[in-house]
């Protein structure tokens, strides 16, 4: 079967990127973008599994990622399945995140003697992020907007929303800097961009396939001061994090009307049994509940 044809909406039209802020929202088998430097964005994929490169490594984005890229840093990317991909990605025009950073760094009173924007820079790490319900809701607003052609006023709002939710994410990564043990701040920042990088190899494993080696070999890292300097950064060990990864995933599968007996096998269990113990103490239900209790809200909604 060959793959499906890109349809690709996007608004504002005719506005080149980073002019104005953007969301794209795409669904197509094959596609390809080569070392393009585009804007501020987020990255974020609706159905199946999408690489970014950026430099020499793939960063893999699935429905419980984003990606953050940075204003000017080049990427490719490139599509080619039979089951068609569904993208949504939002850029940001020059400055708009930067000051809203600002905004939320100064007090009220400030905000009103000095309501001007004045751009502070601020510079991201290009990272993989674990998805939060208000990132979730933020984005769907944005693509509801985007096919619903709703109000503009609406989908300005998604994008303040965005630009907060990245602010919170930059604070997580200031305490994430702050708990590594090592004196120079330049050595802090070369730790955690390095732990980010054995953190992509994770997510780019899928069930329980990853090794200890292989994250510590993809930022150049001893397996000990990886394992060490991971759970000083994120306050958890990389199995336990991959654990976390794994119940995620099955948690989506679940959603989407999986079985128990697949969702368990498509994330590395051997057993339903065994599955079924670690879901429940993940979630705090067994996965038969969660999987109810998701198609009663759908069905409440939809009703």
């Amino acid at each position: 079967m060959p793959a499906a044809l890109p349809q690709v909406k996007w608004a504002p039209v005719n506005a080149p990127l980073g002019s104005e802020n953007c969301v794209l929202a795409a669904q197509s088998g094959r596609h390809s973008v080569r070392d393009y430097p585009g804007p501020l964005s987020i990255k974020t994929v609706t159905r199946g599994r999408v690489a970014w490169k950026i430099g020499r490594r793939d960063v893999w984005v699935d429905e419980s990622t984003f990606l953050v890229l940075n204003d000017g840093e080049p990427y490719s990317m490139e599509i080619d399945t039979v089951e068609p991909v569904s993208t949504c990605c939002v850029f940001f025009k020059a400055g708009f995140v930067e000051n809203v950073f600002r905004d939320l760094c100064r007090p009220d009173e400030h905000c009103l003697d000095d309501p001007e924007p004045h751009t502070t820079e601020v510079l991201f790490l290009n990272r993989l992020h674990i998805r939060t319900p208000a990132l979730d809701g933020w984005m769907a607003g944005a693509r509801n907007c985007l096919m619903r052609v709703s109000s503009q006023l609406r989908l300005e709002e998604c994008y303040l929303g965005l630009a907060a939710e990245l602010a919170v994410h930059s604070r997580e990564m200031g305490k994430q800097l702050c708990a590594i043990p090592a004196v120079k701040p330049s050595t802090r920042s070369e730790l955690l961009e390095r732990v980010s990088r054995g953190r992509e190899y994770l997510h780019a494993c899928p069930g329980g396939t990853a090794t200890l080696a292989g994250a510590a070999r993809a930022p150049a890292m001893s397996p000990f001061h990886f394992q060490r300097t991971f759970k000083a950064a994120l306050g958890m060990s990389p199995s336990r994090y991959v654990l976390g990864l794994r119940f995620t995933r099955a948690a989506q599968l679940l959603r989407a009307g999986t079985s128990i007996t697949d969702a368990a096998l498509s994330v590395g269990f051997s057993s339903s049994a065994s599955f079924s113990t670690g879901f429940r103490q993940w979630s705090g239900m067994a996965p038969s509940k969660y999987a109810a209790q998701f198609r009663k809200i759908s069905n409440a909604r939809s009703g």
